[in-house]
């Protein structure tokens, strides 16, 4: 017999027993999702302080504090620096810097998940919703890379925000105004917000039965743009761009090495592994495609789905591009969870999504940033007062760093040029402190150690450093050189002008003084001649106000890298 629900004394039909318990089990289901998701973004918040560092954060920091000392010198992609100024003044630690930097981050991240409950709500439900934010926070790369310090994690939620205005909204005078700015702020920061445009062109799709709502979006886009050129124009009034750093140059590079430059799917092994770590996700994105009720939404699901499929010719589709790309895609998952839901593959998807973030917090927790920290601690004690320095990427931001940025599409166009440089750069910047913290620096300097795989730099360019810079403690190279003296003299041929310390076993003679181990003596560029005993080695390396100190540093690892399969 079909159970008959109790009635209530005044008449009221009152819920039977098992409707109860089903309302029950949803709330319970419901308050565990939004647990799970709390305590990843918790994680987050933690890992903020004790992940590795990647080098490209490090870069990115160093546009703030070239901004905050006149040097800024490429106005695109940096209108950034105006809201991170006040990071200098946290801490002279750049690694705690950038700690701070990813708490803020992470507000952009928990932006994007907010939006993104917001449209799914709309198109699936409440319930649904929340396992969409859960698909999201717990795809490919999220937990490690959504909140770390780029333009990726504030590009996705000032968009998702404006998405989410433009999905659920009425348009009103405010709702453009607003729209417009958190577009013009994304675009702003990063040009690969146009990936988002077929995204919004989904939004207009699902709004076209109220066409005064699709004509207020369209006017939102258009001050979006007007608001965006104003911006970067005001930016860039105050920047003299270095050669090819002016806007024209790095739109067509970008252009040209992003998009299709490279093959189909150049990034390939990142995006398998993203959908490793997504199949929970990507269950249910499949149900919401398949099971989407009518044409219009699963036109605007597809049009969700492009700024994800443009890993098919994006060269740049590393890890962290994937928090950026994803949240729109996420509808799909709420979709996807309506359309199944009780059903094996609903929980199939939850087990999987638990337990990817699972495995990925354990595997970002393992990766820590002490070794960074105690390195840039230890370049700060040695240099109290800025240099100018060579490195890959920008390490210790608040230094002017000097040579070109050695990305991978950098060190490539610098060999097919196939002309020496840091030659001329020493000469004219005379940077005392190099740090060999990319892997073609450390072969140029370590030679017999270094990786024979890589391209590495020209040989003229290798010799040079290897004869401008010693060691001193792990990736910290300093100005000087090592001789040994043969038949009572040698030749010392120093990299630059300045003040050196005498590291010997004995006392030796420098022109016509006597110097021992920890004399410092004051030198010209070039040759530097030393007499002393038989065989005697002699270090002159350049002297820092606190002096020499015992420390130990790892030379190679310094950067944890991207997940790969």
């Amino acid at each position: 017999m079909p159970s008959i629900s109790p009635m209530h004394p005044e008449g009221i039909s009152l819920p039977s027993a098992a409707q109860v318990q089903s309302i029950s089990a949803d709330d319970i289901g419901r308050t565990a999702i939004r647990l799970v998701i709390l305590c990843m973004l918790v994680a987050m918040a933690g890992m903020s302080w004790t992940r590795n560092v990647n080098w490209d954060e490090f870069y990115f920091l160093s546009h703030v504090h070239a901004n905050l000392d006149g040097r800024l010198d490429r106005p695109l992609q940096t209108v950034f620096v105006h809201a991170f100024g006040w990071l200098a003044d946290v801490s002279g630690n750049e690694v705690d810097q950038i700690a701070i930097a990813r708490l803020v981050m992470l507000g952009f991240f928990v932006a994007s998940c907010l939006a993104l409950h917001r449209i799914a709500v709309t198109l699936a439900g409440e319930r649904s919703a929340d396992i969409a934010v859960l698909g999201f926070v717990t795809s490919g790369f999220a937990i490690a890379h959504g909140s770390s310090f780029r333009a990726d994690p504030m590009a996705a939620g000032l968009l998702m925000c404006a998405l989410a205005f433009m999905m659920t909204t009425r348009m009103g005078l405010l709702h453009i105004l607003v729209s417009a700015v958190l577009c013009a702020l994304a675009l702003l920061v990063t040009v690969k917000s146009a990936l988002y445009l077929p995204v919004f062109v989904g939004a207009l799709v699902w709004r076209r039965t109220d066409p005064g709502i699709v004509l207020r979006c369209l006017a939102a886009a258009l001050l979006a743009l007007a608001i965006a050129a104003v911006g970067f124009f005001w930016h860039a009034s105050g920047i003299t761009p270095a050669e090819g750093a002016d806007t024209t140059t790095n739109l067509g590079d970008a252009a040209r090495i992003s998009i299709g430059g490279s093959g189909l799917l150049p990034r390939w092994p990142e995006a398998s592994l993203w959908l490793m770590f997504s199949l929970g996700a990507v269950l249910l994105i499949c149900a919401g495609f398949l099971r989407a009720p009518g044409a219009r939404l699963k036109v605007v699901l597809w049009c969700f789905a492009v700024p994800v499929l443009s890993v098919v010719v994006y060269r740049n589709a590393f890890p962290y591009f994937f928090p950026f790309a994803v949240p729109p895609l996420m509808v799909a998952v709420a979709v996807g969870a309506r359309a199944v839901k009780g059903g094996l593959i609903r929980k199939l998807a939850l087990v999987l999504m638990i337990a990817s973030g699972l495995i990925q917090t354990q595997r970002a927790l393992a990766e820590r940033n002490a070794d960074q920290h105690a390195t840039i601690a230890e370049v700060h004690r040695l240099f109290p007062e800025p240099v100018t320095y060579i490195d890959q990427n920008g390490m210790i931001a608040s230094f002017d760093r000097q040579g070109f940025f050695m990305s991978t599409w950098g060190i490539v166009t610098y060999r097919a040029a196939g002309k020496p440089v840091f030659a001329d750069l020493i000469a004219d910047n005379r940077p005392p402190l190099l740090l060999t913290n990319r892997a073609e620096l450390y072969a140029a300097l370590r030679p017999e150690q270094g990786d024979r795989r890589l391209l590495g730099l020209l040989a003229e360019d290798a010799r040079t450093l290897r004869q401008s810079y010693v060691h001193h403690a792990g990736v910290i190279w300093l100005a000087g050189q090592d001789v040994t003296i043969e038949n009572g003299r040698a030749t010392a041929e120093m990299p630059f002008a300045g003040t050196y310390r005498v590291e010997a076993d004995t006392p030796v003679m420098i022109g016509t003084t006597e110097v021992s181990r920890g004399d410092v003596v004051t030198l010209g560029g070039g040759g530097t001649e030393i007499r002393g005993p038989e065989g005697a080695k002699v270090r002159l390396i350049w002297n820092t106000a606190p002096g020499a100190a015992q420390i130990s540093l790892p030379e190679t690892g310094l950067y944890a890298g991207f997940w790969r399969l």
